[in-house]
């Protein structure tokens, strides 16, 4: 599950045509940061992924969503 909100973390900053430094300097994080939290790599904590989420103006139901919906095609791709 960790690894779908680093990968939707990126993609919804992806779509909202950000950079990471710009997201970094917004939210006072380091650039490097917050490369780790989208590629797994940093552990996030729910008060973070929620400032992330309101940074981005993101629905948490939406977010969570689009995570189960990635991980059960994960599933279904190594079942076959």
């Amino acid at each position: 599950m960790l690894e779908a909100i680093g990968k939707e973390l990126k993609i919804v900053r992806i779509r909202n045509n950000m950079k990471i430094n710009i997201v970094a300097n917004d939210l006072n994080l380091n650039q490097e940061t917050l490369r780790r939290y989208e590629n797994n790599a940093s552990g996030l904590s729910v008060e973070r992924l929620e400032e992330l989420l309101n940074y981005y103006k993101v629905d948490k139901h939406i977010f969570f969503k689009n995570i189960c919906d990635y991980m059960h095609d994960s599933i279904r791709t190594q079942e076959e």
